[in-house]
């Protein structure tokens, strides 16, 4: 297979979990990457420097979720001991910790400007708490079975959240109520996500599909059939045109948002691949699995093209007539919110670790693990773009309202049926628009002759 510069590459390996890895998430600055396991541990792998990875103990039970603060400052890991645990990435392992849910904690998350901490459980709750004295804040209730993750907003004023009730559910933070519900019809929603631009929202489902939702109409967006195992982690790429799927049939795929099908697929886990990141400025991403492997790949594909024009999967109009319609909803809750400002910013946390009775001796933090053995593996890119599969992968910006998709599916199968037949015609205008651009082509260069 011939390779461009545009192909993902594979870069480094990392061994060192004893389970399975269940989150990633790199350092603002790409200088660090964190992981956390089923085994009970994080691991902070570094990147930029020949130093061993650290290994920090605490949680009693696996960790299910980790995150960088975007200051890159500290780090909070989510945990089936129902606590969520405030670290100091250092060799010391220093760390603080506050029982957050009555069940398991699956999700975690800083807002984007640091102050504060999501969190969401088995206890089918979603909670908001000040970073500072871990104090908290308010709880979003409305799920009736397991939450399993939950997310900010880009700009910090929305959260969306997914459950095993088969609901996707986006909340104002202000005023702390639901605002939109979407509802799963086939299988229920394992991971959500919001695109950069805030107006459509990205959810991996268990039903081996992806699927965005255009909060602006409230309907489905687009839909991907592009893998034959569940879908456990989606991640959008900075720059809004891509996004990243991680899936039980041991692969990973990038997805074209703006061609609206898989252009990539990428083969390196012998196992689930059970999470994914990307870096902030989108020139990297990582997988992990239940092999307890983690593999580090260059992005390439977001490269800029010099001879396409650059495009937006939601235009800027588009935005900016969502950005005005939320601006009006929170125009009503702004005017009974009394502007209280957090004294404790990111620096008195770290100044409070530094003074607290800190758990960080021997039980708590190994310090530096043995230097990762390079074990020899072949992971695999496979260039899809110019496969025709006999498989149907996508359906592209298809609108449907949910009234109306619930109306006239009165089963799986009659949903399938209708699903492949969109598909179908969606293919079929995939491949005249091929065609039309390649006569385009031919037709540019004899001007230019």
């Amino acid at each position: 297979m011939v390779t461009t510069i545009y192909d993902p590459t594979f870069e480094r390996h990392f061994k060192g979990h004893k389970d399975g890895v269940t989150a990633l998430c790199f350092h603002p600055n790409t200088i660090q990457l964190v992981s956390s396991s089923l085994d009970k541990t994080l691991l902070v792998w570094h990147l930029t420097k020949s130093e061993r990875a650290y290994r920090f103990i605490a949680h009693k039970d696996s960790i299910l979720d980790v995150c960088y603060a975007p200051s890159g400052e500290i780090i909070a890991s989510a945990s089936k001991d129902r606590s969520v645990r405030i670290w100091v990435p250092k060799v010391t392992g220093q760390s603080i910790d506050f029982k957050a849910h009555s069940s398991a904690v699956r999700s975690v998350q800083f807002s984007p400007d640091g102050e504060k901490l999501l969190t969401a459980s088995d206890d089918k709750n979603i909670k908001l708490w000040m970073v500072c004295q871990s104090r908290f804040l308010m709880s979003f209730g409305g799920h009736t079975n397991w939450v399993r993750c939950a997310k900010f907003s880009p700009d910090g004023r929305l959260l969306v959240s997914c459950s095993d009730d088969k609901t996707i559910k986006v909340w104002d933070i202000i005023s702390g109520q639901c605002i939109k519900t979407f509802n799963e019809i086939t299988g229920p929603a394992a991971y959500v996500e919001f695109h950069p631009s805030s107006a459509v929202v990205g959810s991996a489902n268990v039903d081996a599909c992806i699927k965005l939702y255009d909060l602006r109409t409230g309907s489905l967006y687009q839909h991907y059939a592009a893998h034959k195992g569940s879908v456990n982690m989606i991640k959008f790429h900075p720059k809004g045109n891509f996004i990243l799927t991680a899936s039980s049939d041991s692969t990973v795929k990038v997805l074209d948002l703006l061609e609206g099908r898989p252009i990539y697929t990428l083969k390196g886990h012998a196992g689930n691949v059970t999470s994914i990141t990307f870096s902030e400025d989108g020139d990297f991403f990582a997988s992990g699995g239940t092999d307890r492997q983690v593999l580090i790949w260059k992005s390439n594909f977001c490269k800029d093209k010099p001879s396409k024009i650059p495009r937006q999967l939601i235009s800027s109009s588009s935005k900016q007539e969502f950005d005005n319609m939320d601006e009006k909803l929170f125009a009503n809750n702004d005017k009974g919110k009394d502007d209280v400002r957090e004294e404790h910013d990111q620096e008195e946390l770290l100044q409070t670790l530094e003074e607290l009775d800190l758990e960080s001796n021997g039980n708590h933090c190994k310090g530096s693990i043995a230097k990762i053995p390079r074990k020899k593996i072949e992971p695999e890119v496979i260039d899809t773009k110019n496969i025709k599969s006999l498989e149907r992968h996508h359906i592209a910006n298809v609108l449907i309202p949910q009234d109306q998709t619930l109306a006239y599916v009165h089963s799986s199968s009659q949903f399938i049926k209708a699903v492949e037949a969109l598909c179908d015609q969606v293919q079929s205008l995939h491949d005249t628009v091929n065609i039309l651009e390649q006569r385009l082509t031919v037709l540019e260069e004899a001007n230019r002759k």
